[in-house]
């Protein structure tokens, strides 16, 4: 078994949440894999080649990827190269507005959003 039954349930809900965020982000991939579990893998489609895959462990993770990946979303907007904890008041408030359909659907990830804005992992 990959993973426990409670885990499994708990990362697939995560993962509904974002999916639609997932399916039309160009620079993300999930999938199923029978001998691994589930894989998020960070993508160029221009390229065609795959530049990280995260093999998911737990849902608290997937939702650190997914939160991050949506802050960097808008970091790369403003073309600042810079990191959540160096965002400018206008793009912090970017962020959390944009974190907030997410959060209001998975409040018990407020934590793992205030660990990204203080760089904690």
């Amino acid at each position: 078994m990959l993973y426990e039954e409670t885990e499994k349930k708990e990362i697939e809900r995560v993962y509904a949440v974002f999916a639609d965020y997932i399916r039309e982000s160009p620079y993300l991939e999930w999938l199923w894999s029978d001998k691994l579990g589930y894989l998020l893998l960070k993508i160029s489609t221009k390229k065609r080649y795959v530049e990280e895959e995260i093999l998911v462990d737990t849902a608290d993770q997937l939702a650190e990827v997914l939160f991050s990946e949506v802050s960097m979303d808008v970091l790369q907007m403003t073309g600042n190269d810079h990191t959540e904890q160096t965002a400018d008041p206008l793009e912090l408030a970017e962020i959390k507005r944009r974190w907030t359909p997410f959060l209001e659907r998975l409040p018990e990830y407020q934590t793992v959003c205030e660990k990204i804005l203080a760089g904690e992992k």
